[in-house]
């Protein structure tokens, strides 16, 4: 017990030291007359800490009109520390030296007024940075190339800044970059030729692959000659004969192959229309009503379990344009696509409105501590009186039903074409031959062939099939006679 309350007691030594470096820090009054350590297991105790196992996991100090300087040193003696977000806030001057946070994953600044140039060797001690978010701040200079060398991160936003100079040439694969508004100029890295090209645009110096070819000539147009083309003498075509009359034999495969195209054409129509009726438009997730009461305020946060996502507000997340990807006893899902550009599947529960607040925020914690490859990670939840909603990230794999069934309107298709197929055959077949006419096909057990050859094979056997049933028929009778004679021997015996 002793170990524990000196190591919370250094833990808030050094977030009121921390609070010391800021201006206007106000909303942080509560950290100075806290006798609570700032975590309680995976509980925090103090505004904008995050926890996990009584340690300080990271800060989240979003839209508190804070500024001045952000003194790490203070921070430092963290040893766990993974996440800091200071973004929406007026922090200004030079960035601080966050390489001595060297356990950092994420790391949030957009929306301030950091200005001046990034050293070369800005991240360079960062080695398991994931996330960096820059955006929309005065930086200038070139970007340093130690942002470049990070192996493991996946995302880098850099746009709304005054950087120049040359783009870096990033080692990473699969990551997500915005270089958008600033005044880069030069090639862009063949590494990043195959990148969407927005992430470019707004700078006017770039070229290169996916923008326009580095000093490429512009091609003088065409001259089209308008002088006209010599006549060619024609010659006056021969009146065409008369048709020879059309014979009975002749008019019936005819009219067959027109009621057969007329019904295909039909059946295709009524299938486009069905899968038109089916589609959906996109709409925005709507808010429900507002509740009266004091709890009011608190409803409409949303909390984050991941400290590697980003930070969203529930209001942007309400009026992102959504679809709907199914609905159950439970609630709906939708796909909503923020305005940042990731997506997002928010689950909305409505029959979970028994459950009570701090039973419920128990259970999503433990959700969030979850981790498998097979199970998608509960980003972040909302609590409210009328509904729960659970934030999930969105993956393009198809759903549940596709993996096992697949696609059940092209089978659909398939099996009708065959159907066609057979029909085809058999009225070619009656139109031709004369000799044996009022012939049939058992059309259930051609359908279910799921071969064209095999369709058409079975019309050419039908004869074959009905002749051997016959035959089977009176073999069975025959049996059933004789049992049935044995039963009256020994009924008489």
């Amino acid at each position: 017990m002793l170990f524990t309350s000196s190591y919370s007691f250094s833990d808030s030594e050094s977030l009121l030291k921390f609070e010391a470096s800021l201006v206007n820090a106000s909303k942080l009054d509560s950290w100075r007359n806290n006798p609570k350590p700032p975590c309680d297991g995976n509980r925090a105790n103090w505004v904008g800490v995050l926890c996990k196992k009584d340690t300080v996991l990271g800060l989240k100090l979003e839209k508190m009109g804070l500024s001045g300087t952000i003194d790490v040193d203070s921070l430092s003696g963290f040893s766990k520390l993974r996440t800091l977000s200071f973004m929406n806030n007026n922090f200004n001057g030079s960035l601080a030296d966050f390489n001595k946070l060297s356990g950092l994953r994420s790391l949030y600044l957009s929306n301030n007024q950091f200005s001046g140039d990034l050293p070369k060797n800005a991240f360079e001690s960062l080695a398991r940075l994931k996330k960096l978010y820059l955006s929309k701040n005065k930086f200038t200079g070139e970007i340093p190339s130690s942002i470049a060398n990070l192996r493991k991160v996946i995302e880098i936003k850099f746009d709304g800044n005054k950087f120049s100079g040359k783009i870096p040439d990033f080692k990473q694969h699969n990551f997500t970059l915005n270089l958008s508004n600033n005044a880069l100029e030069g090639s862009i890295p063949a590494s990043l030729s195959k990148m969407d090209p927005t992430i470019f645009s707004g700078n006017k110096g770039l070229c290169g692959a996916p923008l326009k070819t580095c000093d490429s000539p512009t091609s003088p147009p065409t001259i089209q000659s308008s002088a006209p083309s010599p006549a060619l003498p024609t010659t006056p075509s021969p009146a065409p004969s008369p048709a020879p009359p059309k014979t009975p034999a002749i008019w019936l495969p005819t009219i067959v192959f027109l009621v057969v195209t007329s019904i295909i054409f039909a059946t295709l129509t009524l299938l486009l229309i069905c899968c038109r009726s089916r589609v959906q438009p996109p709409h925005s997730i709507e808010a429900p009503p507002p509740t009266s009461g004091a709890s009011q305020k608190n409803d409409v946060e949303l909390s984050f379990l991941r400290d590697d996502r980003e930070r969203f507000d529930l209001a942007e997340l309400l009026k992102s344009t959504a679809d709907v990807l199914g609905s159950g006893s439970f609630g709906s899902s939708h796909k909503a696509a923020l305005s940042v550009g990731s997506s997002m599947v928010v689950k909305r529960h409505k029959k979970m409105n028994n459950v009570g607040k701090e039973e419920f925020i128990k259970h999503m914690e433990n959700l969030g501590w979850l981790r498998h490859e097979n199970v998608l990670p509960l980003v972040a939840y909302c609590y409210r009186r009328e509904e729960k909603l659970l934030v999930y990230d969105f993956v393009e794999n198809g759903s549940l039903a596709v993996h096992l069934h697949g696609l059940r309107n092209k089978l659909r298709i398939a099996s009708r074409f065959h159907q066609f197929i057979v029909a085809i055959a058999w009225l070619g077949r009656t139109s031709v031959s004369s000799k044996t006419p009022g012939r049939s096909i058992d059309t259930e057990i051609c359908c279910s062939f799921s071969t064209m050859e095999t369709s058409i094979r079975c019309v050419n056997e039908v004869d074959a099939d009905e002749e051997a049933s016959g035959k089977m028929t009176m073999k069975i009778k025959g049996k059933d006679e004789e049992a049935s004679s044995s039963e009256k021997n020994m009924r008489r015996k």
